[in-house]
């Protein structure tokens, strides 16, 4: 659990310059995290398609595991940053697989992590 420290300041003594940077982070903020769920959607799709294919392989499987479990962590991440902390529910409206969120992480690390 993170703790933030109580925030004296008014926003409305924040200068104009101030206040107009603030508001372009947040907005660049939001649209990573658009762009980095849009990414999580289509590996997740990936990773959908790869379990459905029979001829797919089990290094093709592992591999798109990876990648959406990579892409997991990187949306995962920047909501921190945004300030969103209920994953739980976020994942249940992706419908991310346990597997994914087991796998979650930099897919170098994962890919041997993930037993053949």
């Amino acid at each position: 659990m993170s703790v933030r420290p109580p925030q004296f300041t008014n926003t409305s003594d924040k200068d104009p310059l101030t206040a107009a940077l603030e508001q372009e982070i947040f907005s660049e903020k939001a649209s990573t995290l658009s762009r980095l769920i849009k990414k999580l959607e289509k590996s997740l799709d990936r990773l959908h398609e790869a379990d459905a294919d029979p001829a797919a392989t089990d290094d093709l499987k592992r591999e798109r595991l990876a990648e959406a479990g990579e892409a997991l962590w990187h949306v995962t991440i920047q909501r921190e940053l945004c300030g969103l902390r209920r994953h739980r529910e976020f994942n249940d409206h992706l419908r991310v697989p346990r597997s994914v969120r087991l796998c979650m992480g930099p897919a170098s690390i994962m890919k041997d992590r993930i037993e053949p």
